[in-house]
């Protein structure tokens, strides 16, 4: 670009046009200030006359004296500049008129009291003031003074005033001149200064002055700006290697045109830059997701200007991609959207994972589930045993008196049939209970706790006989919203722990403690024994998988593990584990405390 001028005339014509202006506005302001002085001055005559005239006014107006007109006029012959008077009665008649020569002029008929304005005509001020004598109103007088327009006070200056002109034209040429070539030099300085910037490309350069001026100021700004641009070159820097990251990044305008994908965007999806570039993100849509879906997503960005959820994308070559994305809408100072920048990772083999580690997590469940098996048809062998002899006994006793031709008591023989029939029912329930135990029910559904542990105990509790275990029990009716069945291997795995600890490390006194209350907004279900408890360097290890302490021939390790998973994953409560010392019919007691804690939540009401 050509640049045509120079700001040293420039600033040249600016100050000699200022000091021209100034002389003119002072020139201007000093008539004004004349012809305001002329006007007041005038106006203080008016008022001087009339009170010096006041005595001679009275006679004539209340003495009807006519020679005092004579002296009145003499008077008036004094101010120079008087042009005419007329006195006026208070009936407003006319009584005396003067003129400075001596003519007679028709006289104006006195005005109302509202439009007796001072008023000019042409080289004549017009006024009126009151006539008065010691405080009396006596009439009105009409003055008519000459005075000197605007035109007449520049026409006697006109030669003084073009001579100042002139000195003034002068002397702020030569001030200019000076003032223009120590203004321009800073100027130039500073845009050879820029212009080495410009060629070398570097921003971390500096210019100096020793003016503690705005020169001085510009030059510090100027150093602050390229350190700023310096720094903000860095940033863009880290911004464009933060661009070119492991996710994909899609910047859109707010129509959602594409404006600028990155390398990962490429790697992720098959499309280059050139080709998604002035396209829409729907190149990528996979099919699997329906309007809602993006009706919620977009809902999302119009309230918090954000929305993050793993979405299904497809590739360029039709293969679906699982994507984890965040969309954040970038808004200007007017709450309207100017981008939309999104960032996204491939979580497609994250979600393999996520899918095989589900199928181990089902398969562990499975072969708790045979393991607790194994245990509970023992169990069922326990508390079969004794109704199969019943009924045995009872069936050969019948069989055999029949046999030898004995006679049978129809009594006795109904009530051996109904034992019969009550063992066979008991047998049958036994049966369901194991039934409803496996039943693969996967529906969060109300139950209660202590139905669900008495099921439980009825499975094991023959064994605790067997074993001289006392359970102490205390019960409260509590509604928890989980899964039943999971719950009931929690519990008997608990309660299959604790009669193994039992066995093992307590010959006498084996007690087991069962409690189930409300605590606030959680329910809790407590099992505590008196086996000791459990050492101190194991007690981390506890739920790790297939950590146990009863050899493989006895335990699979996965039970506490499964517990836990079961209470903290399925269910969203905690358990925990402690060694806890009390005292039960006056003799202390050591041993392990299992504490469920369930949150108590309400199946919703449809």
């Amino acid at each position: 670009m050509q640049y045509k001028g120079s700001i040293k005339k420039r600033l040249t014509s600016i100050i000699v046009s200022v000091t021209i202006l100034t002389a003119l506005i002072g020139y201007s302001s000093f008539v004004y200030w004349y012809m305001s002085n002329q006007y007041n001055n005038v106006l203080k005559l008016s008022k001087s006359v009339a009170l010096v005239l006041g005595q001679d006014i009275a006679k004539l107006v209340l003495l009807n004296d006519i020679s005092v007109a004579a002296d009145i006029t003499t008077k008036l012959k004094s101010f120079k500049n008087l042009d005419s008077m007329v006195l006026y009665k208070l009936d407003n008649t006319p009584i005396l008129q003067y003129s400075q020569n001596g003519k007679s002029f028709v006289v104006d008929k006195l005005p109302n009291m509202e439009n007796r304005n001072t008023t000019v005509d042409k080289q004549f001020l017009k006024l009126y003031v009151d006539a008065n004598y010691q405080n009396n109103h006596l009439g009105y007088i009409q003055f008519k003074f000459s005075i000197k327009s605007i035109y007449d006070v520049i026409k006697k200056d006109i030669y003084s005033i073009l001579t100042i002109l002139l000195i003034m034209l002068i002397f702020s040429y030569i001030l200019a001149t000076l003032s223009a070539r120590r203004f321009t030099k800073p100027i130039l300085k500073f845009v050879t200064f820029l212009e080495n910037v410009d060629f070398s490309h570097s921003l971390n350069k500096e210019i100096h002055t020793s003016e503690n001026n705005e020169f001085g100021k510009l030059y510090n700004e100027v150093n602050i700006m390229l350190d700023r641009l310096e720094k903000a070159k860095l940033e863009l820097q880290i911004a464009a290697a933060a661009f070119d990251t492991q996710n994909g990044m899609v910047i859109t305008d707010k129509h959602q045109k594409i404006l600028k994908v990155n390398k990962a965007f490429t790697n992720i999806t098959g499309y280059t830059a050139k080709e998604a570039e002035g396209k829409t993100p729907s190149i990528l849509k996979s099919g699997m997701h329906g309007e809602e879906f993006y009706k919620k997503m977009y809902k999302s960005l119009q309230l918090n200007h954000f929305w993050m959820g793993e979405i299904n994308n497809k590739h360029k070559d039709g293969t679906v991609v699982n994507e984890l994305l965040i969309i954040h809408s970038i808004i200007d100072d007017n709450n309207e959207v100017l981008y939309y920048v999104s960032s996204f990772s491939d979580i497609t083999l994250q979600k393999r994972a996520e899918a095989e580690l589900k199928l181990k997590e089902e398969l562990l469940i499975q072969k708790s589930k045979m393991a607790s098996m194994g245990q509970m048809l023992e169990n069922i062998a326990h508390q079969w045993r004794q109704p199969l002899s019943i009924i045995s006994t009872t069936s050969s006793g019948l069989l055999l008196r029949k046999d030898m031709g004995m006679e049978i008591p129809k009594e006795d023989e109904v009530a051996d049939l109904e034992k019969i029939g009550d063992t066979v029912k008991y047998l049958s329930q036994t049966i369901e209970d194991f039934r409803n135990y496996f039943n693969p029910n996967r529906n969060k559904e109300l139950f209660n706790l202590k139905e669900c542990y008495e099921k439980s105990l009825k499975l094991l509790n023959t064994k605790f006989s067997v074993l001289n275990i006392k359970v102490t029990q205390r019960l409260e009716d509590v509604n928890v919203l989980g899964y039943e069945n999971e719950f009931t291997q929690v519990i008997m795995n608990l309660l299959n722990n604790t009669k193994d600890a039992l066995v093992e490390k307590n010959k006498e006194n084996r007690l087991m403690f069962i409690s189930i209350y409300k605590d606030k907004n959680n329910a809790i279900f407590s099992v505590k024994d008196s086996g000791g408890g459990i050492p101190a360097h194991i007690m981390d290890k506890i739920f790790e998988p297939y950590f146990t302490t009863k050899g493989k021939e006895k335990g699979t390790g996965i039970g506490l593990y499964m517990s836990r998973e079961i209470v903290e994953k399925h269910m969203d409560g905690k358990l925990e584990l402690q060694n806890k010392k009390f005292i039960y019919e006056e003799k202390e007691y050591i041993g392990a405390h299992f504490k469920i804690i369930l949150p108590l939540k309400q199946k919703n009401k449809k």
